[in-house]
């Protein structure tokens, strides 16, 4: 890998990791648009690696809170106004949702992965995404007021969104995306959902990491250690900042900007694809 390309996806991984735009879909593209070799299992893997401690650093406080109060269960605070959870409820409804990924994840990984690793399929999905934005908006206007926290979830919705989550395993699904508009459209307030989303990253990512890793061994590709190592690094630090900025959009913005975003990258990727490029 040439150091530009490495640059380059290591961004687009953290950029797009927590972005409700597809980081996969993104790494499919970018090696496509600027037609470089594919970067391998390996190496996305370890972009991987970098956003998840990116997640981990900053909700370290959460995490802390979280596995050091499970004994006695004690209170997680989950929100930047007050809002607190008991650790043992924050950890199954996390556990909750992750159950559906581990089940399922890997069997659909498997049936799809191939298939759909190509920039015309990312396209599409890209256009299914943002269809999705604009329905979870249009739920969310419904519901006016009548929204929560994540110290008023159960279990239940816990493994909804979960259940949702498994549709990122496809290259163009956003897996942050679909999470947050399923935790809306079940009613937790905008900034609630991205929360959650977020927090239910960590063993997402993390599983998604190991399995990308394990696939990389398996295929006996070429490790390039130093494009692995630099890539963690530079979607590590990209990827905490886009956390920190895109829960302070959502606090009084919307998903429109990438509703349109994902839109118009579906649309000209598939014309793009049709024209012979």
């Amino acid at each position: 890998m040439s150091f530009i390309q490495i640059i380059v996806l290591a961004l687009v991984q953290g950029v797009t990791e927590f972005l409700p735009i597809s980081s996969s879909g993104h790494l499919v593209l970018g090696s496509w648009l600027f037609n470089w070799p594919d970067q391998g299992l390996f190496f996305d893997a370890a972009v991987h690696v970098g956003t998840l401690v990116a997640v981990l650093v900053y909700f370290r406080r959460e995490w802390i809170q979280l596995v050091t109060g499970l004994t006695a269960n004690q209170l997680v605070e989950v929100d930047n106004v007050g809002g607190s959870i008991r650790a043992r409820v924050l950890a199954v409804l996390i556990i909750a949702g992750t159950v559906p990924l581990v089940v399922f994840g890997p069997f659909i990984k498997d049936a799809l992965e191939s298939d759909f690793r190509d920039p015309t399929a990312v396209g599409w999905l890209l256009i299914g995404t943002a269809l999705m934005f604009a329905a979870g908006e249009f739920v969310s206007k419904k519901l006016n007021n009548r929204v929560y926290g994540i110290d008023a979830m159960k279990a239940p919705q816990g493994f909804t969104i979960g259940l949702i989550q498994t549709l990122a395993v496809f290259p163009g699904i956003s897996r942050s995306g679909v999470t947050m508009i399923a935790g809306m459209a079940l009613g937790l307030s905008r900034e609630s959902a991205a929360r959650f989303s977020m927090l239910l990253a960590t063993p997402a990512i993390a599983g998604a990491g190991v399995l990308v890793a394990l696939d990389a061994f398996d295929s006996s590709e070429n490790v390039d250690l130093r494009a692995a190592v630099l890539g963690a690094i530079i979607s590590a630090i990209t990827a905490y900042f886009v956390i920190a900025g895109l829960l302070k959009l959502l606090r009084n913005g919307s998903f429109r900007p990438f509703i349109v975003y994902c839109a118009v990258a579906g649309v000209a990727v598939v014309i793009a694809r049709a024209t012979g490029a």
